[in-house]
């Protein structure tokens, strides 16, 4: 557990910083469970997960967290070292208070921060990352039906998503492919959403579909699954398609172009003095025929560079936008709608 599964792409150590910031912000707003940590009783079969006690799994989490914690920080300060002991020791304590839980959980919270902060800025902002998106998935979900309006509202507001999108835009080449841009367009998507008029029925299927969002979050943004596994054969044919789209339009401009220029030349042909009519008119032709061939082999030359392999710019981000469609999860009959363009892919700090 002290080495976690690297990621498929991405920088290990952020996306680690990412999982951390999750883990602990669920642990934070998890309920605090009394009783014994204890393993289940023996039957016949070998227990699962979902057979052992919630305060079993809380304290697996907890070290998981101190795991995560100390391959990230090899060298721990004094601080986060008692922070973490302290954390363990209450969620080992079968009489554990809720108030001492969270107290020390949020004292964890401010140690890593400012360990991770100081070691590397990246893993700082990383950490705040995952803290921030999951709180942003696991808090509504938790909330009553009457607070959940609120609450949504609260943690899509504009000003609290620009953040976040700020620190995925700033983290995007180091997590993993297509992750950012897919999480960074579906709060888009949620932020308009929560903006709108809703009648009080909307917001239970809200917390359904948000507890769905919040999975595919996770997964992407700490390397769980790659974003290209959430495609089916439908999302890359919308990213060929996009790509042969924008062949079509390169080569209609870059031809009308040609034909433009090619045209003064013919006109200046035509009335050049001292050639034969039928002279002119041949040579004419043949440049017009010439300068429409290269245009054509230009634009296939410049659009397969462009497309080419699994490594081609413009493959990629296509790519961007199908992972993005595949992974929002919207309250029906909201869905993300698939932009195209020369906005596919744009990230840029909002604030």
């Amino acid at each position: 557990m002290a080495n976690p599964v690297p990621p498929s792409s991405g920088d290990v150590r952020v996306c680690a910083a990412v999982s951390l910031g999750w883990q602990v912000a669920q642990l934070y707003h998890s309920p605090v469970r009394t009783g014994p940590v204890l393993d289940p009783d023996r039957t016949e079969r070998l227990p699962g997960r979902s057979d052992f006690s919630a305060a079993a799994r809380s304290k697996w989490l907890g070290e998981q967290i101190g795991a995560t914690a100390a391959d990230l920080l090899p060298a721990q300060p004094a601080g986060l070292h008692a922070a973490l002991t302290a954390v363990l020791a209450n969620l080992e304590d079968t009489d554990r208070s809720r108030d001492a839980t969270l107290d020390s959980v949020f004292t964890l919270h401010c140690r890593l921060l400012e360990a991770l902060s100081i070691a590397d800025f990246r893993l700082g902002e990383a950490y705040g990352l995952g803290r921030a998106l999951a709180e942003t998935a696991l808090v509504p979900v938790a909330t009553g039906d009457d607070e959940a309006e609120a609450t949504f509202r609260e943690l899509l507001g504009t000003g609290r998503v620009g953040t976040i999108k700020d620190w995925l835009t700033e983290l995007k080449t180091m997590l993993p492919d297509h992750a950012a841009y897919a999480v960074s367009t579906a709060l888009d998507d949620w932020s308009s959403w929560v903006a709108g008029p809703h009648a009080p029925g909307d917001w239970p299927g809200a917390k359904t579909a948000m507890r769905a969002q919040g999975y595919i979050w996770r997964e992407l943004i700490t390397g769980e699954k790659a974003g290209t596994d959430l495609l089916s054969l439908a999302g890359y044919l919308d990213a060929a398609r996009q790509i042969a789209r924008r062949a079509v339009t390169a080569t209609r401009w870059l031809i009308l172009a040609t034909l433009v220029a090619a045209a003064g030349v013919v006109i200046a042909m035509i009335f050049l003095e001292g050639i034969p009519p039928t002279a002119r008119l041949l040579a004419a032709l043949a440049w017009l025929g010439a300068t429409l061939l290269a245009a054509l082999k230009a634009s296939g030359a410049l659009l397969a560079s462009a497309a080419k392999g699994a490594e081609g710019w413009l493959w990629q981000t296509e790519l961007d936008e199908s992972v993005a469609t595949a992974a929002t999860r919207m309250p029906p009959p909201a869905r993300h709608h698939r932009v195209t363009g020369s906005s596919v892919g744009q990230m840029s700090r909002v604030t």
